[in-house]
């Protein structure tokens, strides 16, 4: 709906009453409301006109003259119908461009009042730490290498979310049996055993095309753990074969707003 329908609204008003007000001939000050108010009223009205359009609110009032709800908003600010009827009426014949610049206010106050609904709506997003990933950017298979699966281990410093993500392409002629991304938490328990703690594993398909993966976990302590695995892991299997694929965007990041146990 139209930030014009205030205008439409107020000269519906307008028709209400019987005030035979001529330009030029400005309305006793008793009879004048004040600009300040005249503009929050005029949002006010805007914002119920829109709420009547909501087919649940117009279901609940229709019994009721919509005439009347505008009314109401002219008294809950302490004025009556005539002197919202006499303040418009001058300001529609007498002063145009004071008009003009009230409705400019108008649709600013609106404009704030979607911005803050846009702002509270949206759910804040989680603050990344930069990039921990140590490798390089990309991979190139069988450029670079012919079978490595791309193994990474990074010490864990800050406690949170780590969220390891990949752009991955595996080509149809790819050899490598069950690719996937492999990535866990190394622990080193009281006898000095590696434990470890996987995450969710990303099995990867050969379309030929890029697909974007994402596995991520938080560990029980920062305390002497590592992030470790394999980038693109397989299965290990006889004779000569090689990989066809390629790795880009590669980052692995804390989410600053996890928390500890």
């Amino acid at each position: 709906m139209s930030p014009r329908i205030i205008i439409a609204v107020a000269a519906s008003l307008l028709m209400l009453t019987a005030c035979t007000h001529i330009g030029g001939n400005k309305p006793p000050a008793k009879m004048l409301i004040p600009e300040n108010d005249i503009v929050e009223i005029l949002t006010d009205t805007y914002l119920t006109a829109g709420m009547l359009d909501i087919t649940v609110m117009r279901e609940t009032w229709a019994q009721r003259d919509s005439i009347l709800n505008y009314i109401d908003i002219i008294k809950s600010y302490g004025y009556t119908l005539e002197q919202f009827d006499a303040t418009l009426k001058y300001l529609f014949t007498d002063k145009p461009k004071r008009l003009s610049r009230l409705y400019d206010r108008v649709t600013a106050n609106l404009l704030r009042l979607e911005t803050d609904i846009m702002t509270e709506a949206v759910p804040a997003e989680p603050t990344l730490s930069k990039n921990l990933w140590p490798g390089q950017a990309s991979y190139l298979f069988p450029e670079n290498f012919t079978r490595d699966p791309v193994w990474f281990d990074i010490p864990v410093e800050t406690p949170g979310e780590y969220v390891l993500r990949a752009d991955i392409k595996l080509f149809e002629d790819d050899r490598s049996l069950n690719p996937r991304v492999t990535v866990f938490f190394s622990y080193t328990d009281s006898t000095g055993s590696e434990r470890r703690d996987y995450w969710r594993e990303v099995r990867l398909m050969k379309s030929g095309e890029f697909v974007s993966v994402e596995t991520r976990n938080m560990p029980d302590t920062v305390t002497g753990v590592r992030i470790r695995g394999w980038l693109l892991n397989h299965d290990n299997q006889p004779g000569t074969w090689e990989k066809h694929a390629r790795i880009a965007n590669i980052s692995l990041r804390v989410n600053e707003f996890g928390t500890m146990e």
